[in-house]
C-alpha cells in the first residue's frame, strides 16, 4: 500500500526536528569552552537533559488551556543555568484568556516565589505578577491557594499573580534547608475547565516538537555562552548586575554572584564572606562549564543559611578542592578541573562582598 502524503508530511517533520537538534552538538566544539573528557561526558548528558525538558515544555506541556505543571530542575532534570541544589522549580505555560488555581503547601520551604512571566514586543523578558514567601507570610502557617488571572479581573488580594497579553509562563521556585529533603505538595489546575479530555492534534505536536528541538539550540547556546564568558577573570565572586539578572528572568528578591572557576589538583579555592546581611536564606554551590550545579547526591557540592559552619565572628569561609583539606565547608570539586559557581543571596536588603584566593593544599 502506497504510502500516504500525510505520511511523507509527517515524516518531514520528524526529520526537520531531528535536523535542528543536530544544531546544538555545535556547543560540544567551541574553542573557548575547552574540555577534557569528563567535560564532554557530561556535554552530551546536558544536551540530553535539556531535550528532556524541552519535551515537557514545548509538547507535554505547551497548551495554557490544558496546564500542566512540570519539573525544570532537580538533580537530573537541567532546565536552565546554575540551578540551586537546594530548589525545585517547577514551569507551566500561561495566558491571559484563562483563570488558573495555584494550591500548594509551601511551609517547609526557606522561600518561595511564584511569579507570571513573559515577553515584551523587543524580546526582553518580563514579569507580569508574583507573589513569594515574604509577602504571602499566610503560607508559611497551613496550605494555600493562589489565584493566577489576569490584571483586569484579580483583586487586590494578596494570594494573587497577575497576566496580560505578554504572559507566557508560570515558574514556581521553593527553596528548602535541605537539598535531599525536598518535597512540595503542589497543583495548577484551570478554573472552568470542562474535564473533557483533551486530543492530541497533529498542528501543535510538531510545533511543539520544533519548539523542543530550537529550546535545546538556544539553551544550550545561551548557557555556553554564559559559562564562554565568564572565562575571562577566574576564582571570583563578584555580585551580578540586578537589573540585568531580571532581564534574564532571575527573581527579583534575590541577588546573583556568578564566576568561572578553575584548579590544579593541589590547589584551593578559598572564599571568605566576613559578614552576610539579614537575609531569608543564601546558598553557594560549584557547577560544571556547562552551568550545571554538580552531583549533589553524590557528593557535597554546596552550602546554605543552615548547613554551612560560621567563623567565630559570624563570617563563613568556604573551601573548594578535589582532595579534603580537612577543614569546615569543604566542597569536592568531584573530578573537575574547572567549571562555574553561583551564589544567591535571598530577600536580603543589601548585597555582600566574598573574598576570594587560590592557594596550595
Amino acid at each position: 500500500m502506497p504510502t500516504t502524503e500525510l505520511q511523507t508530511s509527517t515524516q518531514a517533520i520528524w526529520e526537520q526536528f531531528c535536523e535542528e537538534l543536530k544544531e546544538a552538538g555545535q556547543q560540544l566544539m567551541r574553542e573557548d569552552l575547552p574540555l577534557d573528557e569528563l567535560d564532554a561526558a557530561e556535554g552530551l548528558r546536558y544536551l540530553s537533559r535539556l531535550l528532556r525538558t524541552g519535551l515537557e515544555r514545548n509538547v507535554e506541556g505547551a497548551d495554557p488551556a490544558d496546564p500542566y505543571l512540570h519539573v525544570l530542575c532537580n538533580e537530573r532534570i537541567k532546565g536552565f543555568g546554575g540551578d540551586n541544589p537546594d530548589t525545585l522549580y517547577y514551569g507551566a505555560a500561561l495566558s491571559d484568556e484563562y483563570e488558573y488555581l495555584l494550591k500548594g503547601d509551601f511551609r517547609a520551604c526557606s522561600y518561595f516565589s511564584v511569579i507570571a512571566t513573559g515577553q515584551e514586543e523587543d524580546g526582553s523578558n518580563c514579569v507580569t505578577g508574583s507573589v513569594d514567601s515574604s509577602s504571602l507570610p499566610v503560607a508559611h502557617q497551613g496550605p494555600v491557594e493562589i489565584q493566577v488571572l489576569s490584571a483586569q479581573a484579580a483583586g487586590n488580594g494578596d494570594s494573587t499573580v497577575t497576566t496580560d497579553s505578554r504572559t507566557q509562563s508560570l515558574l514556581v521556585r521553593c527553596t528548602f534547608d535541605d537539598a535531599l529533603e525536598k518535597r512540595l505538595d503542589i497543583s495548577l489546575a484551570r478554573v472552568g475547565s470542562s474535564g473533557q479530555p483533551t486530543p492530541c492534534r497533529l498542528e501543535p505536536s510538531a510545533a511543539g516538537l520544533i519548539a523542543a528541538a530550537r529550546f535545546v539550540q538556544t539553551s544550550a547556546q545561551h548557557w555556553s555562552d554564559r559559562s564562554a564568558g565568564l572565562r575571562t577573570d577566574f576564582n571570583q565572586l563578584p555580585l551580578q548586575d540586578p537589573e540585568r539578572m531580571r532581564a534574564l528572568g532571575g527573581d527579583p528578591n534575590i541577588f546573583y554572584y556568578n564566576t568561572a572557576w578553575s584548579l590544579q589538583p593541589e590547589e584551593s579555592w578559598r572564599i571568605h564572606i566576613p559578614r552576610i546581611p539579614d537575609c531569608t536564606t543564601w546558598g553557594f554551590q560549584i557547577n560544571n562549564i556547562w552551568t550545571e550545579s554538580l552531583d549533589y547526591t553524590q557528593g557535597r557540592i554546596h552550602l546554605n543559611k543552615s548547613t554551612a559552619h560560621y567563623d567565630a565572628d559570624g563570617g563563613v569561609t568556604i573551601v573548594v578542592s578535589e582532595r579534603d583539606p580537612g577543614r569546615p565547608n569543604w566542597l569536592r570539586t568531584m573530578g573537575h578541573r574547572s567549571g562555574t559557581a553561583n551564589l544567591r543571596l535571598m530577600g536580603a536588603s543589601e548585597p555582600l562582598v566574598a573574598n576570594t584566593q587560590v592557594v596550595k593544599l
